[in-house]
């Protein structure tokens, strides 16, 4: 697994950065539920468009957190490496808290770009490498947006298949800000979680799992710390295969 080691120390930072100065910080514990539709509509053999929309809410209390929708399209570079161009649409409810029922929402754009890398290491395993950017704008008047600041990310992802059918996977996602904007909050947040994917067709299945969101704030002191549970709908339209 040459690549999983090479970005083995990314991976580490985030926990060394995390963990070094938490006796000082402010944790603030949320519950959360997030449901997701995922569509990958395919092109041809070379190109698809994936659609995903997520409806994410607080829990305990019930309350809106989040409403996303990312599209993206996909081109297959060869020997298992993708790239992709997108955007995302955010319609964000703040404060951050649960407890206020009276909330505001903030829209925001995210124009993004892709590499990816999916590594076979064997029938049944298969490790998934993804590397993002991310372009952050935010509406400060009605329809008219400010550039943020921008954002990286790098995912490591493991898949187990027990069973055609079957999924498992493991995963950790670093977020890493960069821009003159930021001081205090390089380090952004840290995923890491597993899930259970099941496809009873081909092109429909579903797939639930859980994970943990630990996000540092502007003020540097201050963390979010949230326990997420996950349902996602994935499917599948094929509009053209290629000729052989």
């Amino acid at each position: 697994m040459k690549i999983g080691v090479r970005a083995l120390p990314i991976v580490l930072f985030s926990y060394l950065n995390t963990f070094c100065a938490l006796g000082q910080k402010h944790i603030i514990n949320q519950d959360a539920l997030w449901t997701s539709y995922s569509l990958k509509l395919k092109l041809n053999d070379n190109y698809q468009i994936r659609q995903e929309l997520d409806q994410r809410n607080y829990h305990n209390p019930w309350r809106q957190q989040q409403v996303l929708s990312r599209t993206n399209l996909e081109y297959q570079l060869g020997n298992g490496w993708t790239t992709a161009v997108g955007i995302t649409g955010v319609l964000q409810a703040l404060p951050n808290d649960p407890e206020v029922k009276d909330y505001y929402t903030q829209k925001e754009i995210r124009p993004q770009i892709e590499l990816a890398y999916k590594q076979i290491l064997s029938e049944k395993f298969l490790v998934h490498h993804r590397f993002w950017s991310e372009f952050r704008f935010l509406e400060t008047e009605p329809d008219s947006y400010t550039y943020a600041n921008a954002r990286l990310r790098y995912k490591l992802e493991l898949k187990y298949i027990p069973l055609k059918k079957v999924s498992l996977k493991a995963f950790d996602e670093l977020f890493i800000n960069a821009g003159s904007s930021i001081v205090n909050n390089i380090f952004d947040q840290n995923r890491i979680g597993t899930s259970i994917q099941f496809m009873p067709l081909d092109h429909l299945g579903f797939e639930i799992g859980y994970f943990n969101l630990f996000q540092q704030q502007k003020s540097g002191v201050d963390f979010y710390n949230r326990d997420i549970i996950k349902f996602t709908i994935h499917h599948t339209i094929t509009v053209k295969k290629n000729k052989a």
